[in-house]
Parts: C-alpha cells; structure tokens; sequence
C-alpha cells in the first residue's frame, strides 16, 4: 500500500515538474519571436530610414511592391517609375 502512494506521489511530482517545463518554454517561445518595434528603432537610432531595393540608397519613403516572384520590396521615389514600367503590383 505504502509502495503504491510512493508510486503516485513520483508520477505526480514528474507531471508537475513536466507541465511547469511546457509552460515556461511555450511563454518564452511565444515572447522571443515578438520585436517591440519601438525599443528597435531606438536602439538602431534610424527610425523611418530603409533602403530602396533597387538602388540600395538609404529613403525615409518607399513604396512597395510585389514582385514577379511574389515578394515584397520597398521602392525610393526616384525608382518608383522603373517599378512601373516593369508592371508591379503595388500594395
């Protein structure tokens, strides 16, 4: 009898331990893919400031534009009408 409440008492004790585990991995799953994006822009100090696809130069401004291949890519104004001629579907 005393050998069979011992039993129970370790399956308890490991379920617990494993459902402790599973919850605290699963929060920290959750919460390490979020970006505050925010706290990044301060951190880079570039807020609002990419790069154009195509001609790599630094924009406060894009537009963007799925490519042929399904992509996203940002545009600068001085590229806008080269996206254009190539028939992109803005977004």
């Amino acid at each position: 009898m005393k050998l069979l409440i011992t039993a129970a008492a370790v399956l308890a004790v490991v379920f617990l331990a494993v459902w402790f585990r599973r919850r605290i991995q699963n929060r920290q799953a959750a919460t390490g893919k979020v970006v505050q994006l925010k706290a990044r822009r301060k951190v880079s100090g570039q807020a609002g400031v990419n790069r154009c696809s195509f001609c790599k130069k630094k924009a406060k401004r894009l537009s963007f534009y799925a490519n042929e291949g399904g992509r996203v890519i940002g545009v600068c104004d001085i590229c806008k009408p080269q996206a254009e001629r190539r028939a992109l579907l803005r977004l």
